[in-house]
């Protein structure tokens, strides 16, 4: 470094600071110019940050929700979960049953669990307290090792009482705190619809999945849900591996439900398998499009209010002429007016990013709390809003700063 080197950097960081005072003098003499200003650079900023306080909110909480799933457990169903293309090539697959069931237990060899999985609606009442709408799961012990559930209290079903007709039940959390209150109910016998059942064990919260409870629930045996309910409901396979097998196992599946259902070699499958993955992927790929299409409409805000701090701008020139002229005929650089200008219009943005980046973490947050989508915005993304729009005003200011600094001092001082 020569020896003049620290002596402009002492004079840039001298006007740097002298162009910034300026600057504030300038925008407060012109408060409600400076205001106006920054009402486009705040809608712009303040769309982007609930945009994107929207899309990182959701996507959260349905990564959250569907870990309930289990990423090491794959859902062999009749029809798949996201269907793409035409429906009508799903609608007369024959239903998952127990032959397929059966078909995987013996022939799996990749599979460390199989359960069956059979829902239905019923209402289930303790005393004088009833409850409406509880989902009733038909599962066997093993879908406590294929699911991510655990227990607060109590046992899960035991193998005996998976391959018999038991009337044990096991609650979950809302609808044990509903019919219980305080105490887990533990060996309580409780109506579900016209039947009774005990109960054996009270598993943990799980939460909410696409706006649905994951607690309102009751498991029973599945050889006593089709005595209750029938053995040719449709059904779903919940299939855990190890994690490494992943892939070796779902080719299994493929192969052994084949030649189970006697399938040729030209017939397409008719059962599906699902697994956490595929939905997140194809939850990336419908918010990616609408995300984009987001962020362009904030963009086009952005660039609306850019060129209105612009326009601005030109007038502040024009309007203060006469001040650069004398500035430079005292000895002030072009460098030194280019600098305040620039600093002028990035504090201008930077307020309207400040203004909207406020704006846009409330709205999230009260949507959050008034709305069953979730919503939220990092410290990162906030600092990242006010210095991007302080950018904003760093590239539409250049104009205006470049034609200040290059005014001829005579003519300026001329101006009137």
């Amino acid at each position: 470094m020569s020896a003049a080197a620290p002596g402009r950097i002492r004079r840039l960081a001298v006007e740097s600071w002298a162009a910034m005072t300026t600057a504030l003098r300038g925008i407060v003499a012109n408060r409600l110019r400076a205001f106006l200003s920054t009402v486009g650079i705040a809608i712009g900023v303040a769309t982007l940050m609930t945009i994107y306080g929207l899309v990182t909110g959701l996507t959260s909480s349905f990564t959250q929700q569907l870990s309930m799933l289990g990423s090491d457990t794959m859902y062999v169903t009749s029809r798949p979960w996201v269907i793409q293309g035409d429906w009508w090539l799903y609608r007369n697959r024959p239903p998952i049953g127990r032959d397929d069931v059966a078909a995987l237990r013996h022939h799996g060899s990749w599979l460390t669990a199989v359960a069956p999985l059979a829902t239905a609606g019923a209402e289930v009442s303790f005393q004088n307290r009833r409850i409406g709408l509880v989902q009733v799961q038909g599962t066997t012990s093993e879908y406590l090792d294929a699911s991510t559930l655990k227990l607060a209290a109590g046992r899960f079903l035991s193998a005996i009482e998976s391959v018999s007709v038991s009337h044990s039940g096991v609650l979950g959390a809302e609808v044990a705190e509903r019919v219980f209150a305080r105490e887990p109910g533990l060996g309580t016998r409780i109506a579900l619809g016209p039947q009774r059942f005990t109960v054996v064990g009270v598993l943990k919260p799980q939460g909410k999945a696409f706006g649905q409870s994951l607690d309102n629930l009751v498991i029973i045996p599945i050889e006593t849900f089709g005595q209750i309910y029938g053995t040719r409901r449709d059904m779903a396979i919940a299939v855990a591996a190890a994690p490494a097998q992943l892939p070796q196992a779902q080719e299994q599946i493929v192969e052994v439900l084949r030649r189970s259902r006697g399938l040729g070699p030209e017939e397409a499958d008719t059962f599906s398998i699902n697994r956490q993955s595929e939905l997140v992927k194809f939850f990336n790929q419908e918010t990616a499009a609408l995300f984009g299409v987001a962020i362009a409409v904030g963009l086009i805000t952005l660039l609306v209010g850019g060129i209105g701090v612009m326009n601005i701008m030109l007038v502040t020139v024009t309007e203060r002429t006469r001040e650069i002229g004398v500035r430079r005929a005292l000895g002030a650089r072009r460098r030194t007016i280019l600098l305040q200008f620039l600093a002028e219009s990035a504090l201008v943005t930077m307020v309207g990013g400040s203004i909207g980046t406020g704006l846009g973490v409330v709205a999230p947050t009260v949507i959050d709390r008034i709305s069953p989508v979730g919503a939220e915005v990092s410290p990162q993304a906030m600092v990242g809003a006010v210095v991007f729009s302080g950018v904003i005003g760093l590239l539409f200011g250049t104009w205006p700063a470049a034609r200040a600094a290059n005014l001829d001092p005579i003519e300026s001082l001329r101006f009137e």
